[in-house]
């Protein structure tokens, strides 16, 4: 997780510092996160499950973006803006809603799939984002077999291809 920590050690080592001569904590925490990052980076294709929590994802999950959204390994800057690095993956992005947001009225709510869907294809550069989102079992609790079906269903389709 990106904290105090891991931001001074980051301004340290831009200024030159070496990395034996940052704290004993940053050096555990920066290589924590670089083993995260390595583990990220040498999958062909990611799967992110995740529930919906207040019309965005749980805090682990953004956590866990921050920490392999890192310049000069999944992206990096040009005099054009950033260009994403990771052109050769597969995203899978499995949600679970309580409520409908995908049309309707709730629909400007929804901002977990949309942040995941824009960074790994528009600022990370993945060609391939797919997503089953199970939707309307808590508002629709007479549907909720009917619902879990249809993502199942789902789920087999998308398996034939991901």
């Amino acid at each position: 997780m990106i904290d105090k920590d891991v931001l001074s050690a980051w301004e340290a080592l831009q200024k030159g510092t070496q990395f034996s001569n940052l704290s004993k904590d940053q050096q555990q925490k920066l290589s924590r996160m670089n083993e995260i990052l390595d583990q990220f980076l040498a999958a062909n294709k990611y799967v992110f499950v995740s529930p919906m929590w207040n019309f965005s994802m749980p805090p682990m999950l953004k956590a866990y973006i921050d920490n392999i959204t890192i310049v000069g390994k999944t992206f990096k800057y040009t005099e054009t803006g950033p260009v994403g690095l990771l052109t050769d993956k597969k995203v899978l992005h499995i949600e679970a809603r309580g409520g409908v947001y995908s049309y309707g009225p709730m629909q400007e709510f929804e901002m977990s799939d949309r942040y995941l869907h824009q960074l790994f294809t528009e600022f990370l550069g993945v060609p391939s984002f797919d997503k089953i989102i199970i939707e309307g079992i808590g508002q629709f609790p007479a549907e909720a077999d009917k619902i879990k079906s249809r993502a199942i269903l789902q789920a087999h389709e998308l398996a034939k291809t991901f």
